[in-house]
């Protein structure tokens, strides 16, 4: 199969170099969202401690036809946005973080209230074309978004009895 090549001549060139996939088909992919993980684990987190964040940064992997032929889909977080419900400055990272011990991303809630919170990933693409050459860029990224369910910021009060 050939195309048209698009700079205004007349030459035809093989499908494999004139097919591209364009932000707006990587985006209509149906990128699973990235899972939010806390520490402590639960329905709550306690006021002025550290409450640890972090997801999965793994690449998500589809198979898809265009224009009749298979290409492969690639897509790789680059981006992580934590808001953390309270009204604070979002956390903007490239590192997905890990959990306790290991943990580098955390944040800490001053207020007794509940929260959701919302994590925005930002993904980059490639493919490939007929499963062989090279992986192509795509020019943009597309995004997902999840949202936590509620969490209650607590006090707690210790007592020492004999």
């Amino acid at each position: 199969m050939k195309f048209k090549a698009g700079n205004g001549e007349d030459e035809l060139v093989p499908a494999t170099e004139a097919l591209t996939l364009t932000v707006t088909d990587f985006q209509r992919l149906l990128l699973v969202g990235s899972e939010i993980n806390l520490q402590p684990q639960g329905e709550w987190t306690l006021v002025n401690m550290d409450t640890i964040v972090f997801t999965d940064g793994t690449i998500q992997e589809f198979s898809t036809t265009v224009l009749g032929l298979p290409v492969a889909v690639r897509a790789t977080p680059v981006e992580f946005t934590w808001d953390f419900g309270d009204g604070s400055a979002p956390l903007v990272t490239t590192e997905a973080g890990a959990g306790y011990p290991d943990h580098t991303l955390t944040h800490v809630y001053t207020t007794v209230e509940t929260v959701e919170i919302t994590l925005t990933t930002s993904w980059s693409g490639e493919f490939q074309i007929n499963g062989t050459g090279p992986w192509l860029a795509v020019n943009g990224t597309a995004t997902t978004v999840t949202v936590s369910d509620p969490l209650r910021v607590e006090t707690a009060e210790t007592n020492l009895v004999p």
